[in-house]
């Protein structure tokens, strides 16, 4: 990838719409914009002021007469844009073949097509963000949940690089201390012990708090992935109605209704929660189709984060119930007591379904989701899963590490501190602390950037669409 010749791409998404934005930057951004936009008022692009919208007609490049759109132009000359460079932006008409026609005409002048990525990954080389800032955008583009676009949109801010340079900034203390005294013995005394221990202490619990808030993190940035569960005619399907509030699921009263997955996506106290209501797991079928839906919920049963187990409060437990509440043993589960509005001369109880389970009577929640009628008991089930996943304890004011790269670089991070403390407790030499404390410092650098290798940063840009 060459990171100085001029690129441009559309920036907007395909499709029909209001407006589609062609951006261009680089060096020669303004004459490759020049050459297929003609601004109404006369003056040529480069007298153009800076971060000014412009009327002006785009056409063929150096064709002034082939006009291909009305559009507004803005020029952000570097270093004061997104990339650091000299930015062009031309607002056209939303809907594909007019900005497709447009950037055909730049890309014959004087610019390339952009990398997937490469207007941010030049905004992360031209220092005008940190790789936790550039991760950031995508998990803001990305975001399905109100509280995973809070949580990324302070990443992108700047506050998850803060909380990282302050611990960096601690172990580099300890650093300049070691260094100073191995090299002016006769001016600077070495630090106690028990104060470097104290030190390198205090640093290792700012990157513990930061490893903790992970599982909180993942949860605000990809949401949480439940199955429903359970065997064939329980109301599954109609509990993921009365939990989408839609007709998502089809509800018969014909046991293996369903024979795959059927998904849908809820937000609970500013969460997202994907849910897949499954194919009902019974023990023998000579339905192939069924089998296979089947085998398709017991993997899925192993990959959630959240199991939905649905009982029939209408009927006494059977084998097939037995069964899957075999496949969620150590899984987070919820229980769906449901079909508490049919009448029943042996009703299923909550007690009792505790007891021959092993469920905590507390994660047993009364439903009923008939077909036609008002549904019950939903808010409580929605309630329980909040609290199993401590969703009314986030705080809004935090930041939480979202990105599992972040995590393993600081995990690395941990281990050199571990290793620098015990030595520092037990009185190792001061330029044995040194080499884990700079292990510790490298690792952190992974997490913004500082020290990166290649690699990781390709890895990075490659989650990136064209134009951003």
């Amino acid at each position: 990838m060459k990171m100085f010749d001029t690129i441009a791409a559309i920036a907007t998404p395909i499709g029909s719409g209001g407006v589609a934005i062609i951006r261009v930057s680089g060096e020669n951004a303004e004459s490759a914009a020049q050459s297929v936009v003609s601004l109404r008022c006369g003056k040529p692009l480069k007298e153009a002021e800076n971060r000014r919208l412009y009327l002006a007609d785009a056409h063929k490049a150096g064709d002034k007469s082939a006009v291909l759109d009305e559009a507004l132009v803005s020029v952000m000359r570097a270093p004061h844009s997104y990339t650091g460079e000299t930015v062009v932006e031309i607002n056209c008409h939303g809907g594909w073949l007019a900005a497709d026609s447009i950037l055909k005409e730049i890309l014959a002048s004087d610019a390339r097509l952009a990398e997937a990525g490469e207007f941010t990954r030049r905004a992360f080389v031209n220092g005008k963000t940190d790789l936790i800032g550039a991760e950031a955008v995508m998990d803001i583009i990305d975001s399905n949940s109100g509280l995973g676009l809070s949580n990324a949109a302070k990443s992108r801010g700047g506050a998850l690089s803060r909380k990282i340079d302050a611990a960096r900034e601690g172990i580099l203390a300890i650093t300049a201390e070691i260094a100073a005294a191995a090299d002016y013995p006769e001016e600077v005394d070495p630090l106690p012990a028990d104060e470097t221990a104290a030190l390198i202490g205090a640093a290792a619990k700012r990157i513990d708090e930061l490893i903790a808030g992970f599982e909180t993190g993942k949860i605000l940035r990809d949401g949480i992935a439940a199955v429903i569960a359970g065997r064939p005619n329980v109301g599954k399907s109609s509990l993921m109605n009365a939990l989408t509030r839609s007709d998502r699921a089809i509800v018969t009263s014909i046991p293996g209704t369903t024979r795959d997955t059927v998904e849908g996506v809820i937000n609970i106290k500013g969460a997202a929660m994907r849910l897949l209501d499954t194919a009902g797991i019974r023990g023998e079928t000579d339905d192939e189709i069924e089998r296979i839906g089947i085998d398709r919920a017991l993997k899925w049963i192993d990959k959630a984060d959240l199991c939905i187990f649905v009982a029939d409060s209408s009927e006494a437990l059977t084998g097939e119930d037995m069964r899957i509440i075999e496949a969620l043993k150590g899984k987070t589960c919820v229980c769906a007591l449901n079909k508490t509005d049919i009448s029943a001369k042996a009703r299923l109880t909550k007690k009792e379904l505790a007891e021959k389970t092993g469920i905590d009577i507390a994660d047993i929640i009364e439903t009923a989701a008939p077909e036609n009628g008002e549904a019950r008991g939903i808010e409580a089930l929605e309630s329980r899963i909040a609290d199993k996943f401590a969703l009314g304890k986030i705080s809004g004011s935090d930041v939480y590490v979202s990105n599992a790269r972040q995590r393993d670089s600081l995990i690395k991070a941990r281990k050199a501190l571990g290793l620098a403390l015990e030595g520092a407790q037990n009185g190792a030499p001061f330029d044995l602390l040194y080499i884990d404390l700079e292990d510790a410092l490298s690792a952190l650098g992974e997490v913004t950037g500082m020290t990166v290798q290649e690699e990781i940063i390709d890895n990075v840009f490659s989650r990136f669409c064209v134009g951003k």
